[in-house]
């Protein structure tokens, strides 16, 4: 079967979701390089893919669209001529959107509730060995694929304009040779792991690695702040002070990403930078994990008790939340060595 012309893709949020949607993209132009394929996302977001080889055109919501608003941008997408909407997020809002679509063909993500929720209330897992967030994605097209096609890896672009403004940047702060960088905050705390043992890793990478720590995150990470402030070694915190692109030209250009399962650990993979993901509550059955090869997973295996939910909002019913206090500075140093070669 011959995949569209002309593509819609939705998906709204969040980074490292978006992030990942964007091996969809460069699979269908793999096998069909004629494609056009749009992209609709939320406008807060809508940066992270500016400048990406394969999107022709992103289309950016506000993200207090109400439902009228919603049903118009369906209509105006079914009037733009599109042969395919795929919806890889399937919410509320992409279905009101959908609702407009009268001859545009659609498919839609369907989301393994039953088992994530298994998975998580009963422990048994019936993903299959080979899962992952990106063969997932792919799911709705796969009639239009190949039989044995192969699920292409994420891409983001930034600009050597981009990587020069920021190179500047970082010269202010007498940063002028290889650095790494740290993103310790998370949406929800149970991901997050300890101020102190990032600060005992950050400090360990100076010393043997003789690499600049830069800390990255939004406006609300104080962690940043604790982590600057237990650390031995001086720490640049660019933490609220950066915009998305900005951070993502910083990443571009650093020896390696290190955090916990949130979206700058696919940022980096997606431009060419190993990641060290630190995993607690989540795992790849909910669309953690990393993809390069010399990328790296730190985790303690050998609970029961994770993965116990889908993005950390959970909070832990453990006396402690073992799978992230487990983790120790010197597993973290020993993945850090691995990336470095």
């Amino acid at each position: 079967m011959n995949l569209p012309r002309t593509i819609l893709v939705l998906r709204f949020s969040s980074i490292g979701d978006i992030v990942q949607t964007t091996s969809l993209v460069n699979t269908i132009m793999q096998y069909f390089p004629e494609s056009k394929i749009d992209f609709m996302t939320l406008s807060k977001f809508a940066p992270l893919l500016e400048g990406h080889p394969h999107i022709n055109k992103v289309h950016a919501v506000d993200i207090n669209a109400g439902y009228k608003r919603l049903r118009q941008i369906g209509y105006e997408m079914e009037m733009m001529g599109y042969d395919l909407a795929i919806d890889l997020h399937n919410t509320t809002r992409s279905q009101v959107i959908r609702r407009g679509f009268i001859n545009t063909k659609n498919v839609h993500i369907k989301k393994p509730r039953w088992k994530r929720f298994k998975l998580f209330a009963f422990h048994k897992n019936d993903f299959q060995e080979n899962f992952s967030i990106r063969s997932w994605l792919h799911e709705p097209i796969q009639d239009f694929l190949p039989e044995n096609f192969s699920v292409k890896g994420t891409h983001l672009f930034v600009s050597e304009a981009e990587k020069s403004d920021v190179r500047e940047f970082l010269y202010k702060y007498d940063l002028k040779g290889k650095y790494f960088v740290v993103t310790p905050g998370a949406a929800w705390s149970q991901k997050r792991w300890k101020a102190d043992r990032y600060a005992k890793v950050i400090d360990d990478c100076v010393h043997q690695f003789q690499m600049y720590p830069v800390l990255i995150g939004g406006l609300g990470d104080d962690i940043c702040n604790w982590i600057k402030n237990i650390a031995d070694s001086p720490v640049v915190d660019f933490h609220g002070k950066t915009n998305l692109r900005e951070s993502l030209a910083i990443v571009s250009q650093a020896e390696f990403v290190l955090g916990s399962d949130t979206g700058f650990l696919h940022a980096g993979e997606a431009l060419g930078i190993p990641a060290i993901t630190l995993l607690g509550p989540t795992s790849r059955e909910t669309g953690a994990g990393v993809f390069l090869k010399n990328s790296q997973v730190v985790e303690e295996k050998s609970l029961w008790c994770r993965p116990c939910s889908q993005n950390g909002s959970i909070p832990c019913y453990r006396k402690e939340q073992y799978c992230m206090t487990r983790i120790q500075p010197d597993q973290v140093i020993s993945a850090v060595s691995k990336v470095l070669g």
